[in-house]
């Protein structure tokens, strides 16, 4: 699978640009500040809708226009696809095959684009809440369902907490407990099941990064990640334990909103042992492994956006990634300074 054309018009400082791209690897040279990270932003936004920068739809917008349009057509074994999709200040409207569509969900059973900048080293250095942002995302590109569970959880997560702050009748409290915990479990199985399904090829795509093995583990960690025999009682029962506290603070103190996937290195925690060059590693390696995880899933090769690589990989580094990324023969789009 591989892009052939994009049009961009007036996405940040790009007032106008199309392309027609190889389905190997594609070079963007160009001095600083010309937007070539812009460029492959626009591309990352169009398969996801959302930002890599995590920048508000407005901000996207080049001064002085009223919406962004973004338009890519890509081919498998002959299909043609063709995505076209406006950014509004309020919210983005998106056109598959000429429909209009709400969820990206049947755009990305098809193309899977993932991107390598060098803000994407800092992932386990970051805050938890980058590592849970990250794995929705990821989760909910290669299951569907997950984005509905996660979407419903968060809503009762709102609403119970609007109560818990205000206040309210016993058996609505009773009501929004048990829809909490069945949507918590929901999501935190979900996870769970996510990162069984990745923890192979991650640690063999780290082991090829690396050139050794390294004893490397992750699991997800929190308040409920240690109760025995997972089930809504559990977590009901887990409530029980914190009511008091909750009613005090006005907001809920459990759930997979709070929970943090730890990645270790023997035992050690990656951020406190591992050098910044291990830790570049072991991100590049997760994104490999979901280009795995998709091309095992669809029989479609991946998209692979690379920003700057030659201030994040040594050229030793760099040649081994590309040819990791030519035997997936996915299509690369790489920027570089002159």
């Amino acid at each position: 699978m591989s892009i052939e054309e994009l049009h961009f018009r007036d996405f940040r400082n790009i007032q106008e640009q199309v392309w027609n791209l190889v389905p190997s690897l594609n070079v963007l040279e160009g001095e600083n500040a010309q937007g070539k990270t812009n460029f492959l932003e626009a591309v990352y936004f169009l398969a996801n809708g959302r930002s890599f920068r995590g920048t508000e739809y407005a901000g996207l917008i080049r001064f002085g226009a009223s919406e962004t349009q973004l338009h890519g057509r890509w081919s498998h074994e002959g299909l043609e696809s063709r995505l076209d999709m406006k950014i509004l200040p309020e919210g983005r409207e998106a056109k598959f095959q000429g429909k209009a569509i709400v969820r990206l969900a049947p755009v990305q059973a098809g193309l899977r684009v993932l991107v390598f900048t060098p803000d994407s080293s800092t992932l386990f250095r970051s805050p938890p809440q980058a590592r849970r942002k990250y794995f929705d995302h990821a989760i909910s590109v290669q299951r569907p369902a997950y984005a509905t569970a996660l979407s419903r959880y968060q809503r009762v997560l709102r609403q119970r907490n609007q109560l818990l702050e205000h206040g309210g009748d016993p058996t609505l409290e009773a009501a929004f407990d048990l829809q909490w915990a069945e949507c918590a479990l929901a999501v935190m199985k979900e996870r769970e099941s996510y990162l069984e399904e990745i923890r192979g090829p991650w640690r063999r795509r780290f082991r090829d990064l690396l050139g050794s093995e390294e004893a490397l583990d992750f699991q997800w960690r929190g308040e409920l990640t240690a109760v025995p025999n997972l089930e809504t009682e559990a977590l009901l029962k887990a409530l029980d334990g914190v009511r008091r506290e909750e009613k005090r603070r006005g907001r809920s103190l459990l759930g997979p909103q709070r929970d943090d996937l730890q990645v270790t290195f023997a035992g050690h925690p990656v951020k406190e042992v591992a050098s910044q060059g291990q830790q570049r590693m072991l991100v590049i390696a997760l994104k490999l492994a979901e280009a795995d995880l998709f091309q095992a899933q669809s029989g479609k090769s991946p998209v692979f956006l690379l920003d700057d690589l030659g201030s994040e990989l040594d050229a030793r580094h760099q040649g081994l990634l590309l040819r990791i990324l030519g035997a997936l023969k996915a299509q690369t789009l790489l920027t570089t300074a002159q």
